[in-house]
């Protein structure tokens, strides 16, 4: 029998961590004031069962001391065997169909065998369908004088209110270090194994203060009686507190060798998950003793932070490694600033653009000493150079221009970009029409091969910034110009 079933609570005071909730049964048992229905819930392995069954014996015990079962007489011997059968035990997560509550709600009717009360420990509840809450539900309002019920579960927000309205709630609440301290001492004692308290710490650490997480590391870590924290290094490939320090001291100061102190970790054959793990709850301590003595803990906060993100990614990555690295260099180089953003005047290169806009036309020129803006004038008279740097772009011939209409005057030609023929195009290969109203409002900026389109809104934006839309784009572009653009969206 594995050390948790052996040493599961037996009765009220060996139930660690829930001090409230048994103080409270035994004062209603002593007082004889129990109801007929009990919810206790909230987190798993906190000896929500246990203290079911605990309760269900000692209301029934003929010898009960001190509102404890006596585990001596026949209700609590033939309950440890699993030989009363007054006593159910259901998971509802295997029965939770209508017809199981209604077996429940039959047999109930029926007085106990041989003890004073039958009793029903529902595990799990909230795994019940709608209609066996529904059917429960019945019982639950017009119960027999000699049944309790006892329903357990981990998520008390899908039990109907109905249900909840109808039971005596007991929220359990997580170990602390302190309470698996304590039961793994107990253990240990009672089973004569010897155990350091590095070790110790080790397992209370590991196990996130839950009692079943502490005490099954406690069962495997046990080597020939005992448990020391040597053997634990050396077997989990466990790395000690000076590296574990002088990592995350490497981090706030944002030291670079960092990396090459990733890699030695790796070269060792360390643990790498278990070692961020350690990193973690050392760095959390760490903040806590800062904090209390009013320290700067902002780099701290930053570190915990992103690496317990980082930490849940690897649960899905190809490379746990890799993940790890990354988040190493990213917290390294957060704060590293360029030693020169300036870009020389004579190493920019001489570059054309030329921006539409509708209603009215905008023209850039940049060069190297100067920056000129070209509009239309009133008349929609155009600039004949500016004709001339758009067709040296696009390399279009001037008839095959079709969306620059041409104007009266004989020596110009308007460079009016004609939206219009862009969206009409697409209406005919079937754009959706929140593509074709977004681009009538957009701003269209033509450097050489390539269009930039600028959006007024971010919805406009996030409605164009797809696959379908920026293709179905293209292809009426090519179906226009006969050229082949690549498409920017800002």
């Amino acid at each position: 029998m594995s050390l948790y079933l052996k040493y599961r609570p037996h009765d009220f005071d060996n139930l660690e961590g829930q001090d409230f909730i048994k103080t409270t049964l035994k004062q209603a048992i002593k007082d004889n004031k129990t109801v007929w229905a009990y919810l206790f819930c909230w987190p798993r392995w906190t000896w929500k069962t246990s203290t079911a069954r605990i309760f269900a014996k000692t209301i029934n015990c003929e010898n009960s001391k001190e509102w404890n079962p006596c585990l001596t007489c026949w209700i609590c011997t033939d309950f440890l065997d699993d030989r009363l059968i007054d006593i159910i035990e259901i998971d509802a997560a295997s029965h939770t169909w209508v017809d199981n509550i209604r077996d429940i709600i039959e047999k109930a009717q029926f007085s106990p065998t041989r003890t004073k009360y039958k009793v029903y420990i529902v595990d799990e509840v909230h795994m019940l369908s709608k209609w066996a809450f529904n059917a429960l539900l019945k019982i639950l309002e017009e119960p027999p004088k000699h049944v309790k019920f006892i329903l357990a579960t981990t998520e008390v927000d899908k039990v109907p209110e109905t249900i909840l309205s109808r039971c005596q709630r007991y929220d359990f609440k997580q170990g602390t270090p302190e309470n698996i301290k304590n039961r793994l001492t107990y253990i240990a004692k009672h089973e004569n194994i010897h155990i350091d308290q590095q070790s110790l710490d080790y397992i209370i650490r590991n196990s996130r203060w839950w009692f079943r997480n502490a005490i099954s590391l406690f069962e495997q870590l046990i080597v020939d009686s005992k448990i020391d924290f040597e053997t634990i290094v050396k077997t989990l490939w466990l790395t000690n507190t000076d590296l574990i320090e002088n990592f995350l001291n490497k981090l706030i100061s944002k030291d670079k060798s960092i990396v090459d102190d990733f890699e030695n970790i790796l070269e060792s054959w360390k643990n790498i998950k278990l070692f961020f793990k350690d990193l973690i709850f050392f760095a959390r301590d760490l903040m806590i003793k800062k904090l209390k003595q009013w320290e700067n803990i902002n780099n701290l906060i930053d570190i915990v932070d992103k690496l317990s993100d980082t930490y849940s990614k690897t649960k899905n990555s190809l490379d746990e490694n890799t993940v790890f690295l990354v988040w190493i260099v990213k917290i390294v180089s957060s704060y590293i600033q360029p030693q020169n953003n300036t870009i020389h005047t004579e190493e920019k290169i001489e570059t054309k653009q030329v921006f539409y806009t509708t209603p009215e036309v905008k023209v850039e020129k940049i060069t190297q000493t100067q920056e000129t803006s070209f509009k239309a004038t009133q008349n929609n008279t155009p600039n004949d150079d500016l004709l001339s740097d758009a067709s040296d772009i696009f390399g279009w011939w001037e008839e095959e221009i079709e969306s620059f209409p041409k104007t009266t005057s004989e020596n110009t030609t308007s460079t009016s970009f004609n939206k219009d023929t862009l969206v009409a195009e697409l209406k005919k290969i079937w754009a959706k029409a929140a593509t074709t109203m977004s681009l009538r409002w957009a701003d269209f900026l033509i450097n050489w091969n390539s269009l930039t389109i600028k959006f007024k809104t971010n919805f406009a934006l996030k409605t164009i910034n797809n696959n379908e839309s920026i293709t179905l784009i293209q292809e009426g572009l090519k179906n226009i110009w006969r050229e082949d653009l690549k498409i920017e969206l800002r």
